[in-house]
């Protein structure tokens, strides 16, 4: 996890102070840090390559278990196909976990939890083509995904992994998606719903060790809401709704320091502003300058901001202890 500027500048100071108080040059330090700093880069180094193998390794066991599959699906029975599918999921879902418990496999075992997401719901769906009665599909779709979702969510819960917890996220949000079609919820409501969940799940996770996973839910559940927010409110009264939402997507990019959050909102701001425009103002001259005084007068805001929270929020830097 990054350091803060503060306390980075804290650090800096405290270093300074203990260099003097030993009589530490700055090519001692210098000279320290290079002779650290070859053994770490090989051993980042290092560890993107056994990353690598692993997410190839995982790879083409699915792809081999793949190719075997539709090769001989048509000469399969039913339970034939069921055990295929279902089966090469549930045993690489259990290797995924043999692997989680030996550091010199570890690397292996998300390429392998991937392989079992794939695979147990594949084999679900046709256990139930194979041997169901018929009746709505969704059932079927709205099971799959709850027992694997309750799967990954006991392996999270188990072993803390970012893999399980993010292929938990996206079984869980599967299911809810059925379930609310399942119950004729009204599709605004279900992106409103599900899309604001997303997001505040995705805030939850950024504050843990697990924070590398938001940017696909920080994506999928802002596009969702602010879609879903924009079919509930166009044309009417509240239209403008959108932009001040919008806005606050962007603060709390800022907040979460989310990258995509902040492209997400930028893009609603962008699009809804083209769109406004060419229904309100199509032959107006006035309203792209407008828009453009407006957004000098944030930059300036921004700017003032950023001055009134370094002299005034934060207030100066208290100075290092003094040697001795």
């Amino acid at each position: 996890m990054a350091a803060e500027p503060d306390d980075r500048a804290r650090a800096l100071d405290d270093i300074v102070a203990v260099a003097q108080q030993h009589g530490i040059g700055a090519d001692e330090i210098a000279a320290a840090l290079g002779g650290a700093a070859a053994p770490a880069r090989r051993t980042r180094a290092r560890s993107v390559l056994i990353r690598v193998l692993g997410f190839l390794g995982g790879t083409f066991i699915f792809a081999g278990i793949a190719a075997f599959i539709a090769m001989q699906w048509t000469a399969m029975n039913a339970p034939a196909r069921v055990v295929i599918t279902l089966g090469s999921g549930i045993a690489a879902f259990v290797l995924a976990l043999l692997a989680y418990r030996e550091a010199r496999f570890e690397r292996a075992a998300a390429g392998l939890l991937l392989t079992a997401a794939a695979l147990e719901p594949t084999g679900m769906l046709v256990a139930f083509d194979e041997f169901g009665s018929g009746g709505d599909w969704r059932i079927a779709i709205l099971a799959t995904a709850g027992t694997i979702a309750a799967q990954f969510g006991l392996t999270f819960g188990s072993i803390r992994r970012s893999t399980p917890l993010f292929l938990c996220l996206l079984f869980g949000a599967l299911f809810a998606l059925t379930a609310m079609d399942l119950a004729d919820v009204d599709g605004t409501i279900a992106a409103l719903t599900l899309g604001g969940s997303l997001v505040l799940a995705s805030v939850g996770i950024s504050r843990t060790a697990h924070r590398d996973i938001t940017p696909p839910w920080y994506f999928a559940g802002s596009a969702a809401f602010l879609g879903g927010l924009f079919d509930a409110i166009d044309g009417t009264p509240v239209e403008l709704l959108f932009l001040l939402a919008a806005a606050g997507f962007v603060y709390l990019s800022v907040v979460v320091r989310s990258r995509t959050l902040l492209f997400v909102a930028t893009l609603a701001i962008l699009a809804y502003t083209g769109y406004f425009t060419a229904e309100h103002f199509a032959d107006s001259f006035g309203w792209p300058l407008t828009l453009v005084a407006f957004g000098l007068l944030m930059i300036g805001l921004s700017a003032l901001a950023w001055r009134i929270d370094q002299k005034y929020v934060r207030g100066p830097r208290a100075a290092p202890p003094s040697p001795g």
